[in-house]
């Protein structure tokens, strides 16, 4: 996600995705809970970019085969096929929605208008407005013109938003390469995906080298990755955290959210233990709840901004106890940020928040003084 630096940015944005929602009852005929409606988006002076549903249907393709295929190497198949909607062709289907202003209004240069362009997608092609994924790709005109500030945002219970530039540059995008791979680097396809993700409500958990995958899918882009020497460059991976937090979300089981109620959380016993033999620490605790969760994640932040933080995730026990291996832990100040994946589909650390601004998650503070680690009870 590109940082938007005005508060009152993000604020609005926040609001346009959170408004009043109905109930899934009122969506009958609508397909899959949560599933992804994706948007063409271009200024009232410009027309549709030839073969668009085209190069998003290899887009798709791609975005289902390394979501699809991460989660299940992580023990988190998916319960659908699909998370797009296809015409009898094969091809997506895409969304054609035009603005009010031209492209010199300066009115689309900021991802501020999600809502506006939902809402118009809805009115003009007849479908429900609410508790979708909406990927909408901006074409503001050929290279260089580009919609630059990329964002999304959302939680399994409202749905959510990505907008990100749609590129003419000519080539093909690939699901059968690496996201980072040939044309696929060329057209940002890792970004591209990275910020569907944020639809889905993933935050920002940076690549764990000991896993010796590459960078991971809500990471640094690729010229940040690059730029610090990360191995395996041309490789991304799903984390398992990230495979845990999307496993239950509408859009990749297929099933309603329902209600959702505020949990009651505790988390009791915490402890972590540095393994110096292993150079390792084993966090452990139980999670006392009024809602079943089937795992927890663990996102250490080390110390750096968040594109660089390790992220783990483990299998909650049947009675709520839960162990994580931490593994080459820096030798800094840093904070264990720890959630829990809901049966529900909630991510949520205190039972309440569910993002997109924050998942309430549970902070526990450690330090590095003289050669020893100093963990928060």
């Amino acid at each position: 996600m590109i940082l938007i630096p005005q508060r009152a940015l993000l604020l609005i944005v926040v609001a346009l995705l959170f408004r009043g929602a109905p109930t899934w009852a009122e969506e009958e005929g609508e397909g899959a809970p949560g599933a992804v409606r994706i948007v063409l988006f271009v200024p009232a002076d410009l027309a549709f970019p030839e073969g668009a549903r085209a190069r998003i249907t290899q887009i798709a393709d791609a975005a289902e085969a390394f979501l699809f295929q991460g989660m299940e190497g992580r023990g988190y198949p998916a319960g659908v096929k699909a998370l797009f909607k296809r015409e009898a062709d094969g091809k997506v289907e895409l969304l054609q929605v035009q603005g009010d202003a031209p492209m010199a209004s300066g009115k689309y240069s900021q991802p501020n208008y999600a809502g506006y362009v939902i809402e118009k997608a809805a009115k003009q092609c007849h479908v429900a407005e609410f508790q979708h994924v909406w990927w909408i790709f901006i074409y503001l005109g050929d290279r260089p013109t580009r919609f630059e500030n990329w964002m999304g945002m959302g939680n399994p219970d409202k749905g959510g938003w990505a907008m990100i530039n749609y590129d003419t540059v000519p080539g093909d995008v690939r699901p059968d390469l690496q996201l980072t791979e040939g044309f696929n680097f060329e057209y940002k396809l890792k970004s591209t995906i990275h910020e569907l993700a944020h639809g889905f409500g993933l935050p920002h958990m940076g690549p764990d080298p000991t896993l010796g995958l590459g960078n991971s899918l809500m990471g640094p882009n690729p010229p940040y990755y690059n730029a610090r020497r990360g191995s395996k460059a041309d490789h991304v991976y799903l984390s398992a955290a990230e495979a845990a937090m999307l496993w239950k979300h509408p859009a990749f089981n297929g099933k309603p959210l329902g209600p959702v109620e505020p949990a009651e959380v505790k988390l009791k016993g915490y402890k972590a233990v540095y393994e110096p033999e292993t150079n390792t620490v084993t966090v452990t605790g139980k999670l006392v709840s009024s809602q079943p969760a089937h795992s927890v994640v663990l996102i250490d932040t080390r110390g750096e901004d968040e594109y660089w933080s390790r992220s783990y995730a483990a299998r909650m026990s049947a009675d709520g106890t839960f162990q994580i291996q931490v593994n080459d832990p820096a030798k800094v100040d840093g904070v264990y940020r720890i959630l829990f994946c809901f049966e529900s589909g909630v991510v949520s650390g205190d039972g309440k928040k569910i993002g997109p601004e924050s998942h309430g998650d549970i902070r526990k503070g450690y330090r590095f003084r003289e050669g020893r680690f100093e963990f928060a009870e």
